[in-house]
């Protein structure tokens, strides 16, 4: 893995949380909240996290809002890129509860000069909340931003972005937990049974 220093992980939690109907960072998963089990996990990567949130109650935590309303992904991204300097961006979705630092470690492998975005592919599926960015898709990012273009899918094909789907030796179970995405009541619930039996 390149320096710590050169990285910024970004919790993104700035969503509506519509299909939770209540807001998914702040519910709870044992002793802690997913937003709490998010940020924990980032800060075992690096010393500089921050959560791109409207509100927030930590007031340990650096918290950007978003400069575009209700932008998505992309807004929280730009927000976060427009205030912080590091180089590269890990970025973490709010609701991946049990996201495992080994996975950002084995994406920084593939970084080099040329790369501007490392997104896994996971059992078929882009993860582009679970990637690494570079702070040179800034300006792409603010010109999809400016046409109301929303879709991150946009900002991948218009930067060099290297997608990863072999993920070595890293364990099943680990990639498992990576990527489970706790996006209803019923995820939640199945969210409550995990956090339950890794205790």
């Amino acid at each position: 893995m390149k320096l710590i220093s050169e990285y910024c992980a970004a919790v993104l939690a700035g969503g509506g949380s519509t299909r939770m109907g209540t807001d998914k960072a702040s519910l709870s998963l044992g002793n802690s909240t997913v937003e709490e089990r998010v940020i924990r996990e980032l800060y075992s990567l690096t010393s500089k996290v921050v959560l791109n949130k409207k509100d927030s109650l930590d007031v340990q935590l650096p918290t950007i809002s978003d400069v575009y309303e209700n932008a998505g992904p992309l807004g929280g991204l730009q927000a976060v890129m427009e205030i912080r300097k590091e180089e590269w961006f890990i970025v973490s979705a709010c609701d991946t509860p049990f996201i495992k630092k080994a996975v950002y470690q084995y994406l920084t492998n593939f970084i080099n000069d040329q790369r501007q975005a490392i997104i896994p592919i996971y059992n078929g599926r882009f993860q582009p909340l679970s990637g690494l960015y570079h702070k040179s898709v800034y300006p792409e990012l603010v010109s999809l931003l400016e046409r109301g273009d929303r879709k991150v899918g946009k900002l991948l094909d218009r930067v060099h972005t290297y997608y990863v789907e072999d993920f070595g030796d890293l364990r099943t179970s680990d990639l498992d937990l990576h990527f489970f995405n706790m996006n209803t009541p019923d995820d939640y619930q199945k969210a409550k049974e995990i956090a339950k039996n890794l205790a």
